[in-house]
């Protein structure tokens, strides 16, 4: 069957990654407009090559598709099922741009995945130019599906983790497909099929060209703000070290410069770090990397190894600078865990970046000022302060959903400003929407215009390459830092 692997346009921001299950980007203003090559939906559409399919991919957000240009492909094409990957952010302007892409192809079957059909299949069903919904993790259940959907009949209702309409326009909701036990089976992704005219960006990236690798899924944190667990399990499932070291050799030898590992929990396994590192020099791979961690995944002994193998930069989800609120949310760290990993990067020279959040269960002006204080005490390289929100499958949004129903599937909640501008926090925090969203600004202004940083990242900029990359990051965080609007 002929099918399309779509990355819609979105009305919010270009820069929409909807593949991330603990929720979406921040429409671009608090991380300087990143956009990363869309790997989850390239796996998809190797997946479906390697067995027989004619598939192909649309990074139409990448190449700024308009609605139109998409029309006159699908409708010059005529493909047999389109596969979207949708978030909570996009899952209305997605369906309305599938129902529209169904007046040029009527015939095309229309598939959607990611964690907002997986939590929310009914909700997701009941919207116009839907067909399908796949549940969990996509690869097998897609390349299932298609199979079914070409060989005809009622084959497609057999299939585990898929939803549709039945024939009276009742929802089935077919049983969880059993999740990949073995992630080396998976392929490679096919990275010759991203467009070559897109310049993939994202502001902590060192060299270019870059790309992203998935290495590991599932979480065993118990955070009740993510929704990884219950989406990829809640027991960390691994690449071999050799297998990523394949992969790593491989897209060395498409160009590519560096790695951006997306995992949420890279370092979960020491050992195959160890791995990993030794097999970036023993192949003597010219590739610089980052990763993301936990603060309590790291030591001497691994940072060491990490900063020999080039990895430049590590992700960690700090959240906060108070005890208090990282129990509330079951973070399972200790304020004295972030103090000490961020300690040993400094040591060994390694770039972080510092994710947090402000909003969460407990918290007051006093708790913000604390986490700013502390933030700028442990001096990480970047930040990225969020505002705590209840997507579906979290525990934070059951919480809610149990005293507001009206909160419904989510996408009740104000789209347009979601994980952009505060909401629903009044279920959280006394503070207020406005005064949270203040906040937010102040911490921008406060940590990233000191002078002593701005001269900091002044005297590491080693190319003009770099200077365009920074200067872009630096007047969009000014923009969003000095400005009201979301």
């Amino acid at each position: 069957m002929k099918t399309l692997t779509l990355i819609p346009p979105s009305k919010f921001s270009k820069n929409v990654a909807r593949d991330l299950v603990y929720g979406c980007w921040c429409k671009g203003k608090r991380i300087a407009g990143i956009q990363f090559p869309p790997v989850s939906q390239l796996m998809v559409t190797t997946v479906l090559k390697e067995n027989g399919h004619d598939a192909h991919l649309l990074d139409a957000a990448g190449l700024q598709y308009s609605l139109d240009q998409i029309k006159e492909q699908v409708g010059r094409e005529q493909y047999g099922a389109c596969i979207v990957l949708t978030s909570t952010m996009t899952v209305q302007e997605d369906a309305d741009i599938l129902n529209e892409l169904k007046q040029v192809n009527p015939g095309m079957k229309t598939i959607v995945t990611g964690s907002q059909p997986t939590f929310m299949p009914h909700a997701t069903l009941a919207r116009k130019g839907i067909d399908f919904v796949a549940l969990r993790e996509q690869e097998y259940i897609l390349r299932d599906l298609i199979a079914a959907l070409d060989q005809g009949g009622d084959a497609f209702k057999k299939v585990l983790g898929v939803g549709f309409r039945d024939e009276n326009g009742q929802d089935v909701i077919n049983p969880y497909a059993p999740l990949i036990k073995d992630l080396d089976e998976l392929p490679i992704a096919d990275r010759t099929m991203l467009p070559q005219d897109i310049d993939y960006f994202n502001p902590i990236i060192k060299r270019m060209p870059f790309t992203t690798m998935f290495t590991t899924r599932g979480c065993t944190a118990k955070c009740t703000y993510c929704s990884s667990p219950p989406f990829y399990g809640e027991k960390v499932r691994f690449r071999t070290a050799e297998k990523v070291l394949a992969e790593m050799e491989y897209c060395q030898n498409l160009g590519y410069k560096e790695i951006f590992f997306r995992d949420e929990l890279f370092t979960a396994s020491k050992k195959r770090v160890l791995e990993i590192c030794v097999g970036i020099k023993e192949r003597k791979l010219d590739l610089t990397w980052i990763c993301s961690s936990r603060v309590n995944n790291v030591d001497p002994e691994m940072l060491k190894a990490m900063k020999e193998a080039s990895c430049h930069l590590i992700r960690f989800g700090v959240e906060s600078g108070v005890q208090e609120i990282l129990d509330n949310v079951r973070k399972d760290i200790t304020v004295e865990e972030t103090r000490q990993a961020f300690q040993w990067c400094h040591e060994y020279k390694i770039d972080t970046h510092a994710h947090c959040m402000i909003g969460s269960p407990g918290e007051t002006q006093e708790t913000i000022d604390t986490s700013l204080r502390f933030i700028k005490e442990i001096d990480p390289t970047v930040i990225t302060f969020g505002i705590t929100t209840p997507y579906p499958g979290t525990a934070l949004f059951d919480e809610v959903a149990a005293v507001h129903p009206e909160i419904g599937d989510g996408s009740q909640m104000d789209l347009s400003r979601l994980h952009t501008d505060s909401f629903f926090n009044q279920f959280f925090t006394d503070l207020s929407n406005d005064e949270l969203s203040r906040n937010i600004r102040h911490i921008y202004r406060s940590f990233y215009f000191r002078p002593g940083y701005l001269f900091k990242w002044l005297r590491r900029i080693n190319s003009w390459e770099e200077f365009k990359r920074v200067t872009m990051a630096g007047a969009n965080v000014f923009d969003f830092a000095f400005n009201r609007g979301d």
